[in-house]
Order: structure tokens, then sequence, then C-alpha cells
């Protein structure tokens, strides 16, 4: 990956050419997002824009073949994430302005991928139905309406989750070859100011009320709590100088006891957010 990095900084053919071919290949775009990330940090928004207007001509084709626009919504929310972190230097405006084009991917998924979502959930409906027929009772469409919702917030949220790895790979590259070591400081010691963390809270009660379905929200404000979780646990493996073998057990465990641990880690991660005990862990002498 670092020479990846290295061939994309020699210049902005090389960056267009890179970007086109990992779009090009399936479930690879997120390289392509991040070699956009990468020309954005370093080199600016207007030439990290034109890698991205060049590799989003095969993540249109995708788009248009299989109904999934996941590749070109990944490219430009990390374009803009991108911009927004070179400018601001401020990872809170950065996981928002994602967080924001999540919201707006959700709230227009039926109508930017209305074939994707019909054929999942006919594919559900007869599942449902079947499932009705061998437990005896009596089919709920309202189910299916409850399902969709989940579905739509998933792809969502996905898909911001993608945006925020892409950008962290672009920042770990971009540290890899300017700053040695400045990305792992950084990294460890993200986290929501107690101000934000209050106003994502209040917009997950409030939604409903305004039009908003409360899955979308819950999933998409969840994002930025739970990265910001992962982001205390290495800080603090970090801080303690213990060995790469916790932060080993930790993803196991979020494997082997999915999703009690990643829950676990998002209310930690608050938890933080309003007392910040990260700052209070002493450094081992």
């Amino acid at each position: 990956m670092h020479e990846l990095a290295k061939f994309a900084m020699r210049g902005p053919r090389q960056a267009v050419m890179l970007a086109g071919i990992s779009v090009l290949i399936p479930m690879m775009f997120w390289v392509g997002a991040a070699i956009i990330g990468l020309t954005t940090l370093r080199k600016g928004s207007s030439q990290g824009f034109v890698v991205f207007a060049w590799a989003s001509i095969p993540a249109l084709g995708w788009w248009f073949s299989m109904q999934d626009p996941g590749a070109l919504i990944v490219l430009f929310s990390a374009w803009l994430m991108s911009s927004v972190l070179r400018y601001s230097v401020s990872w809170q405006l950065t996981l928002v302005t994602g967080g924001v084009i999540s919201l707006a991917t959700g709230i227009l998924a039926p109508f930017i991928m209305p074939e994707l979502i019909d054929t999942l959930m006919t594919l559900t409906d007869e599942v449902f139905r079947e499932l009705a027929e061998q437990s005896q009772q009596e089919y709920n469409s309202e189910l299916q309406g409850e399902f969709q919702s989940l579905m739509i917030a998933s792809f969502a949220a996905s898909f911001y989750g993608m945006a925020i790895a892409s950008v962290f790979v672009a920042r770990s590259w971009q540290s890899q070859l300017y700053n040695p070591g400045g990305w792992r400081g950084e990294f460890h010691q993200l986290r929501l100011s107690p101000k934000l963390l209050m106003v994502m809270l209040l917009f997950v009660v409030v939604s409903p009320s305004i039009g908003i379905d409360w899955a979308l929200v819950m999933m998409v404000v969840t994002m930025p709590i739970l990265v910001c979780g992962l982001a205390l646990v290495h800080g603090v493996i970090g801080k303690k100088r213990l060995s790469g073998q916790w932060l080993f057990g930790f993803y196991l465990s979020v494997v082997m006891l999915f999703p009690t641990v990643l829950i676990l880690t998002t209310m930690l991660a608050m938890i933080d957010s309003l007392v910040n005990f990260r700052s209070r862990i002493q450094v081992p002498k």
C-alpha cells in the first residue's frame, strides 16, 4: 500500500489511473476513494476533484449496470470529507460532513437505487411469507416496511463507514510519506466533543417528528461514535504501551461477540466524550 501511495503522488495521471483501476475491480472502490482522499489532502480539492471526476466514470458504470451507486457515493464522500479535513483540520467537522451525505443518501435511496431495493424487498417478502406459513402464523405486511427502513439505513451507514475508512487510509498514507508517526497520534486522540455528542443524540430523538426515519438517523449517528470508540481502544492500548496482541484480541472479540463488543465500545466512546478519561490515563515509565 505504501508503494501504491507513492506511485499515486507522482502525478495526476498516475493517481487517476490507480483510482480508475481500483473502482473497476469489484469491491475495491475504497482504494480508489483513498487515492482521491490522499490527492485532496496533499494537493488540494481541485486536483482531488479531477481524480474523482475520472474515477466516477467506472463508478457510474457500476451504477447503471448493477443499480448500485455505492462506489460513486463513497468516492464523492471521500473527496468532500478530505477537502473539509484539509481546510478545517477538524475531524469532528469531517465526520459531520460525511454524516450529512449519509443521511441524504438514505433519504434519496428509493430514488437513486429503486430497482435494487425492489429486488431485495421481493426476495425478503417471499422469505417472510414462507416463514409465516411454516410457523402457521398470519403474515404481517408491516414487517416489510420496517425491513425496508432498516435495509436503506444499513446501506447509508455502510457507505458512510467505507468513506470514513478510505479517508483514514488516505490520512495514514499522507503520514507515512510526509509525516511519519503523525497519523498514529492523531487517530489515538480522535473523540467527539460533548456539545456535538449532545446535538447528535438530540437529533436522534427529534428525527421522527421532522419526518426523517429513526432507523436511518440512529445508524448514521452511531457510525462516528463507534469510530471514536475504536480510536479510544487504540489510544488506550498505545498509551499503556501494550503489545499488538491486545488489539488482535479486541478485534477477535468483536467478531466472536458481535455486536455486544461494538455496543460496549460505542457506550465507552460516549462516556469518554463527556469526561475524557482517556487523557487521565497515566503513561507507564
